[in-house]
């Protein structure tokens, strides 16, 4: 790489056309002059200039060397410029987060970039811990996670809830009809944000109708069928997420029977990685699932598909997460606002 000292020295001989007016520009000796376009010569391996008596006259390789340098000079300062330059609607913006909240937040921040055509929106769908360590080593600018994380290299803010369903078949095998019979399927309604089904069939979202399933027709001292059966029976479709789900969704719901299940000992009948795909197989009376409620919306099937309407809601809060030691360039404050909007 050549010295760029030796480059402004060059292009100020040039420009002056004189060693002593360049020496006074550069606040150098005259000797020091001569020496700076001596060691570029040496470098570039070639003569760049003809002292004559009156001055210097360039050679041809010179004059491709002044141009170089020239460029090298604009292109220093159009960098630094923009270094100072905080475009607030233009640049790359990546936001890490997981399946199902890259399905509510993607609509609307492909609206945000129809309105900015100078953005370029990424949404990488992640884990958790890849999303923290994402943020933590600074190759991610902003991500969503559930629950606050507890590091001193990541600031988080927090968003909304999301709320998780127990998510079961509404046709079941003939060996399960009676069980789940024990638990009334109410009549049709609009999926909500809370995992519950609405009468009115007048919810949020894309409307899609599911059954809800309620936990509160059961008596305890009816054991000829129980939620615990019905589970059992069915088996579990896995997903990445489903030990985590279904754990926090056992603590919290407020069914006494769930509370002391161990999500690990339960028995599967399939797994599947792909968000869009996890719902198949419970459509087909495979098996049930946890998943958040938001899915229901993005599944054409909805109307064959039940939630469990379980004592207590069960939701899991949101954070946007990003480095606490520096500020987010200002293209991102747009994009986070319209995640809080979806979200919040």
């Amino acid at each position: 790489m050549i010295n760029p000292i030796w480059l402004d020295t060059f292009i100020t001989l040039v420009e002056t056309g004189n060693f002593t007016r360049t020496a006074e520009q550069r606040f150098m000796t005259q000797p020091g002059v001569s020496q700076h376009l001596k060691k570029l010569e040496e470098a570039c391996q070639c003569e760049l200039v003809v002292r004559l008596s009156k001055g210097i006259q360039l050679t041809e390789q010179g004059q491709r060397v002044y141009q170089y340098a020239k460029e090298q000079q604009t292109k220093e300062q159009d960098f630094i410029a923009s270094l100072k330059f905080d475009a607030p609607f233009e640049g790359k913006c990546v936001v890490a987060c997981s399946g199902a909240i890259a399905q509510r937040i993607y609509p609307a921040l492909l609206t945000l970039q129809k309105q900015h055509s100078a953005l370029n929106i990424h949404v990488e769908v992640a884990p958790r811990r890849t999303i923290l360590a994402g943020i933590a080593n600074n190759t991610l600018e902003l991500g969503i996670v559930t629950n606050q994380p507890e590091s001193e290299d990541i600031h988080s803010e927090y968003l909304g809830e999301e709320a998780l369903g127990l998510i079961l078949p509404r046709s079941l095998p003939n060996t399960l009809t009676a069980q789940l019979s024990e638990l009334p399927i109410s009549s049709q309604g609009s999926v909500s944000r809370s995992g519950s089904a609405s009468a009115s069939g007048s919810g949020s979202g894309s409307g899609a109708k599911v059954a809800s399933v309620s936990g509160k027709a059961k008596s305890k001292t009816d054991d000829a069928s129980s939620l615990k059966d019905v589970l059992n029976h069915l088996g579990l479709i896995n997903h990445p997420d489903a030990m985590h789900y279904l754990q926090r969704y056992f603590n919290d719901c407020g069914e006494p029977e769930l509370a002391n299940v161990n999500p690990n000992k339960l028995p599967h009948t399939g797994y599947i990685n792909q968000l869009s795909q996890i719902l198949l197989p419970v459509n087909e009376g495979l098996g049930y699932t946890v998943l958040p409620t938001s899915t229901l919306e993005f599944v054409s099937f909805a109307d064959r598909l039940s939630i469990y309407k379980a004592k207590n809601e069960v939701t899991e809060p949101l954070y946007s997460v990003q480095t606490p030691h520096s500020a987010l360039p200002a293209r991102y404050q747009a994009v986070k606002q319209t995640i809080t909007q979806v979200l919040g």
